[in-house]
């Protein structure tokens, strides 16, 4: 099942990516210090999130308004609880100057992540249409 999302999510998935992949060093790291298992996990959990970025254009500016989920639910579900519940903790290391850019940040990820969960878990239900729940409220009203 492809999900299509709008822009403003999918710059809300794509900062989020951008500072989980601060951790990829760890790979090196955890291969300097022995420890493969820990290593293996991150190329797991970081191969998904770069296939996700397949979807969402590796440019931080793409030219595209509308981007398709092409990946299985089952993958894309993990990334985007990473996505959501780093932003969540990030209001927690900030400091009070950067308080609201953090929020500005956090409500687009908490608006965007869980709506494509909910759509993700109601794959098997019924048909999931293109525009997005936010999207569609902010217009009728």
């Amino acid at each position: 099942m492809d999900i299509t999302i709008n822009r403003r999510y999918r710059d809300a998935l794509y900062d989020g990516l951008m500072t989980d992949f601060t951790a990829i060093g760890d790979i090196f790291s955890h291969l300097h210090n022995d420890e493969p298992s820990h290593a293996r996990r991150l190329h797991r959990r970081f191969a998904a999130e770069l296939r996700l970025l397949d979807d969402l254009g590796w440019e931080q500016e793409p030219n595209a308004k509308e981007f398709e989920l092409t990946m299985p639910a089952r993958e894309l579900r993990p990334v985007i609880e990473r996505v959501y519940w780093s932003a969540v903790a990030s209001l927690n290391n900030e400091s009070d100057e950067l308080v609201d850019e953090a929020v500005t940040h956090l409500s687009d990820a908490t608006v965007a992540c869980p709506e494509l969960l909910a759509r993700l878990a109601d794959e098997a239900i019924a048909p999931v249409p293109d525009v997005c729940c936010a999207e569609a409220l902010a217009t009728s009203a």
